[in-house]
């Protein structure tokens, strides 16, 4: 599957073809954020295609750890406060129990976040992006929606495993391919 012609498979062409639900495997994320004036970041991870599915659920969980961490650390907190535990003594605990668990998951997901290929972009929401800014968001998304287009195709059995893997691999490589361009 190339990236520069993205097939899209309509609702009717995935209706023709009974779901086979295949196994696909998470590939990668897309993350959008805005800020607090209007400035969009958008940042495009891709797994390498060769990894593992044990590794790839480390590098989501490592991904997920720090947000989960910090919102369930507070709520923790607040109910330990609650029933009388001090405020330092919970802080402490919290700490001890969760600063070895985000450690130790950081050390073993290291390898894949290594190999892990990220594109970013940004757009400013004050003024006119330039023509660099809108070629590094158009790549970012052609390469997203390729991958999201065929992990959806693949669920759907309008494609199969191969076919899946081999855009996979294609948008992997050429986002290395840019990363090491952009780099130069």
């Amino acid at each position: 599957m190339s990236l520069d012609h993205r097939p899209r498979f309509t609702t009717a062409a995935v209706a023709a073809v009974p779901a086979a639900s295949p196994s696909v495997p998470r590939w990668g994320h897309v993350s959008r954020t805005v800020s607090h004036y209007g400035t969009v970041a958008s940042v495009l991870a891709i797994y390498p295609p060769d990894s593992t599915g044990a590794e790839r659920r480390l590098a989501e969980a490592n991904r997920f750890f720090t947000p989960l961490a910090l919102g369930g650390g507070v709520v923790v907190w607040v109910g330990l406060s609650a029933v009388g535990v001090p405020l330092l003594l919970a802080a402490l605990l919290l700490t001890a129990v969760l600063l070895p668990v985000g450690i130790s998951l950081s050390r073993r997901a290291r390898d894949i976040r290594q190999r892990t290929v990220t594109l970013a972009s940004s757009r400013s929401g004050l003024h006119e992006e330039s023509a660099e800014e809108r070629s590094q968001q158009r790549r970012l998304d052609t390469i997203a929606e390729a991958l999201q287009d065929a992990a959806f195709a693949c669920r759907q059995g309008v494609i199969s495993r191969q076919e899946f893997d081999r855009a996979w691999r294609a948008a992997y490589a050429h986002a290395g391919g840019r990363l090491t361009s952009d780099r130069r």
